[in-house]
């Protein structure tokens, strides 16, 4: 299950978190390769956690995570987990001719549990660009067919954590950049989820 918001994002946010992804690049190149402090593998294209980087300041996390956890993010999230859990926080940049895509996967394939048929996960993808054939555009699979989705900067994309999904190389000349919020209906405990939040989303 999918579903696009449109033109969602406050304005003044939306801004803020351009300017923020502009210079998350050479982060997560810093990482890249890297094992993560949580112990679930190393870093890749993207960065976690991304509003508790150690390579930003206090302040630029704090206000990051003010939007993890705003009031219009809840009034969203809760429409669909009623009561919502932090987990976690990505940041993804794909760069102008970058060579870097997603193969199909689900959310939960990598966590929370993916043997779990009750637990809910939500993504929800603010999404900084506007997404196009050429800059790498989101594909989900639904109804035995791939459907490609092209929103605007300023949507915010619901993914369901058992949807399929990819998105393919930016061949654009400009980048393409996301903020990721993952929300789960109950904290998930240790194992995979060491390191990430899971707390209440209380507002």
């Amino acid at each position: 299950m999918y579903k696009v918001f449109e033109q969602v994002i406050p304005q003044e946010t939306l801004v803020y978190l351009q300017d923020w992804t502009l210079f998350t690049k050479e982060i997560c190149e810093f990482y890249r390769g890297k094992p993560k402090a949580n112990g679930s593998g190393v870093y890749w294209q993207g960065l976690d956690m991304a509003s508790q980087c150690p390579l930003t300041t206090e302040q630029q996390n704090k206000k990051l995570f003010e939007v993890y956890t705003s009031q219009w993010m809840y009034d969203l999230v809760s429409q669909h987990i009623p009561k919502p859990y932090l987990f976690n926080d990505q940041i993804v940049v794909k760069l102008p001719g970058e060579q870097f895509n997603f193969s199909p996967h689900r959310d939960n394939q990598f966590g929370p549990l993916p043997d779990d048929a009750n637990l809910v996960t939500q993504n929800f993808t603010l999404v900084l660009d506007d997404f196009t054939q050429e800059n790498g555009a989101l594909q989900v699979w639904e109804n035995n067919q791939w459907h490609t989705l092209l929103p605007k900067a300023g949507d915010i994309i619901m993914i369901e954590g058992n949807t399929i999904h990819k998105s393919a190389a930016n061949t654009s000349d400009k980048p393409r950049r996301v903020y990721i919020c993952h929300y789960t209906d109950r904290p998930i405990g240790e194992g995979f989820q060491k390191g990430f939040y899971n707390q209440p989303f209380i507002r």
